[in-house]
């Protein structure tokens, strides 16, 4: 009888331990990279937040410089009780210093005659 060659197979390679610890590290890397990705993200959002808060408080607080954004117009509101319009012009708000752009509706101030005939006509 020969002797049949027995193969060792009691713990594990020293391959086996390198590649385990080298998706180890992948896994980890990976992990830190996704973390401070996120870390920026919520950095810049909050900056956002932050300078869209002072854009609003400065346009309430009328310290913002309006430009006209285009001619004049009628927006009309119409539902089941009736409706109604508003003469208004689309106006854009900046302020130096902070980034965004408020647009806001202003109105022209008509008299009662003005706005009569303007309410005729959107009816129609």
């Amino acid at each position: 009888m020969k002797a049949e060659a027995r193969e060792d197979n009691r713990g594990t390679s020293m391959i086996t331990v390198i590649i385990s610890f080298a998706l180890l590290m992948i896994f980890v890397t990976a992990f830190f990279k996704v973390q401070k990705v996120s870390q920026n993200m919520m950095m810049d959002a909050r900056d956002m937040q932050i300078n869209n808060r002072e854009l609003v408080e400065s346009f309430y607080l009328s310290q913002m410089q309006g430009s006209a954004a285009s001619g004049d117009g009628k927006l009309v509101f119409s539902g089941k009780e009736g409706s109604f319009y508003i003469d208004a012009a689309l106006y854009r708000a900046q302020k130096d210093g902070l980034s965004g752009v408020i647009y806001y509706y202003g109105t022209e101030e008509k008299t009662a005659e003005e706005g009569a005939e303007a309410g005729e006509e959107a009816e129609e």
